[in-house]
């Protein structure tokens, strides 16, 4: 009886060990990815009583100041992502997106054009996040298209796994990955989370004729300086690399002989509520799933599995000593006869 069950926990051992192995190098591999069916909207918008001030092209050219909403529709093409990944020979993942602001009233849905608006249609490793080079790719921002586009770095999220280090996280408007640097821990509705900052101080983006009188000119046009600035704020759950709470303060002008003359955008836009919940709610369990076939059953599983076949061989060696013992007996009996 005993070597009965010796042998069934070597083979419970055996398997045990090899779901270890099957979960760590395969399992996690196959789940740590983004899918190909994407399709997401996220807002963030000013705070109550912290409105943003923008220049109003469609007013004529009129500085205002209220509320602002930012929309983002991200939706995954499926053929394309299984086009792509046969073409580069590796994961990779096609999503389009359209990042629009407006005011908060503002029917984002209507197809009239709002205060800004971009469209880009990126390729990336589903694992890492990084972008890759693809033909069928396009960005698309003031009247102008790239094709294919040049994007590199982070776009959507942070890799699986995400380390306490410095991203390279593409910029829409510099057209340019920059520095997206750790910061620390914290927790966001009882998530544990990662916290990165992308700054980005003044820099001269462009040129732009504008008239004289909109910056206190006699001129009847001057010529300006397009100055951009940011810092962007991510809180990301680290296993699945996923944003959970993001923010963005702009402070962009025109500048003439280096001097500041008037805003075109300022404002800081924060995920709402609402939006964080939704992202908590959906990525909770998912980090769970991954830590679990990542650490827990690996670890767990080698454990089990060695312990298994320990008390397997001890059962086995036991029952085969008991075994010739008895032979030993029987043959001093016949012996004494």
């Amino acid at each position: 009886m005993a070597k009965k069950l010796g042998t069934v926990a070597l083979f419970l051992g055996a398997f045990v060990l090899a779901l270890a192995a099957l979960s760590k190098f395969y399992m996690y591999d196959q789940l740590a990815q983004v899918p190909l069916n994407q399709d997401t909207t996220s807002e963030a918008t000013t705070a109550p009583g912290a409105d943003g001030e923008y220049l109003d092209v469609a007013a004529g050219l009129k500085v205002s100041n209220g509320p602002l909403k930012n929309v983002k529709v991200v939706r995954g093409d499926i053929d394309a992502s299984k086009k792509a990944s046969k073409e580069l020979g590796r994961d990779v993942a096609v999503w389009d997106i359209y990042d629009s602001t407006d005011t908060a009233d503002f029917d984002f849905g209507s197809g009239e054009t709002p205060l800004t608006g971009t469209s880009d249609r990126v390729a990336f490793d589903r694992n890492t996040g990084e972008a890759v080079k693809y033909e069928d790719t396009k960005s698309e921002a003031d009247g102008e298209t790239i094709e294919p586009a040049d994007i590199k770095g982070l776009y959507f999220k942070f890799p699986f796994d995400a380390q306490k280090k410095t991203y390279q996280f593409w910029d829409g408007t510099l057209r340019e990955a920059t520095p997206a640097k750790y910061v620390g821990e914290g927790e966001v509705k009882g998530l544990k989370v990662y916290k990165y900052r992308q700054t980005i101080e003044p820099i001269k983006t462009g040129t732009i004729d504008v008239p004289g009188d909109l910056i206190g000119e006699k001129a009847t046009t001057v010529t300006a300086d397009q100055i951009y600035s940011s810092v962007t704020d991510y809180s990301i759950e680290p296993v699945t690399g996923v944003v959970i709470w993001g923010q963005t303060a702009q402070d962009n002008y025109l500048e003439l002989d280096g001097e500041r003359v008037l805003t075109t955008t300022k404002a800081t836009l924060a995920y709402t509520d609402a939006n964080v919940q939704k992202n908590v709610d959906d990525y909770k369990g998912k980090s769970t799933l991954l830590s679990a076939v990542k650490t827990t059953v690996p670890v767990g599983g080698l454990i089990l599995g060695i312990l298994l076949i320990g008390a397997g061989l001890f059962l086995r060696l036991k029952s085969d000593g008991s075994k010739g013992a008895r032979h030993s007996d029987k043959d001093e009996l016949v012996s004494s006869r």
